[in-house]
């Protein structure tokens, strides 16, 4: 097989797993107060608190309005906390609340189980191949996404 070929295939065989991990996540969340996106937002506040809108909207590649508008509806629920910056009175920083702390607890509970069925048949030799080679691919990815903004502020 030729190197256009495998990468070729390796497209078309990320899109089926990336359905089927869809599909899991999906169980996952399933009656519970929050949408996908306002998952990911939840868990990056978790990974980076406190952290303001402008962090967020960065970290995350969307706008801050967007951002404020998916805080808005975790706020509701109980699950974040927003604080005036001490440092900029003009921003706000959002943290998880207890509820929020829970309700990650749950889902990484049952995000691990569900990963442990996807690769139980796999060696810890084929989990090590295969996390090197997705750290690589992030290192990649976020190289290409620093030239991208340090381009745009070039620009602006």
């Amino acid at each position: 097989m030729t190197r256009e070929e495998i990468i070729k295939n390796l497209f078309e065989q990320m899109s089926v797993a990336k359905r089927g991990m869809y599909t899991r996540m999906q169980a996952i969340t399933n009656g519970l107060p929050v949408s996908r996106t306002q998952l990911e937002l939840l868990f990056t506040i978790k990974h980076l608190q406190p952290v303001s809108f402008k962090q967020l909207a960065a970290q995350l590649q969307l706008t801050p309005g967007a951002i404020s508008q998916l805080a808005d509806g975790l706020n509701q629920h109980g699950l974040i906390e927003r604080e005036t910056n001490p440092n900029d009175r003009r921003s706000q920083t959002l943290q998880l609340s207890g509820d929020g702390v829970t309700l990650l607890q749950t889902i990484e509970k049952r995000r691990r189980e569900t990963m442990e069925r996807v690769v139980k048949d796999l060696t810890n030799e084929e989990l090590t191949v295969w996390l090197r080679i997705q750290q690589k691919m992030i290192v990649e990815h976020q190289t290409v996404l620093d030239k991208k903004q340090t381009d745009k502020g070039e620009h602006e």
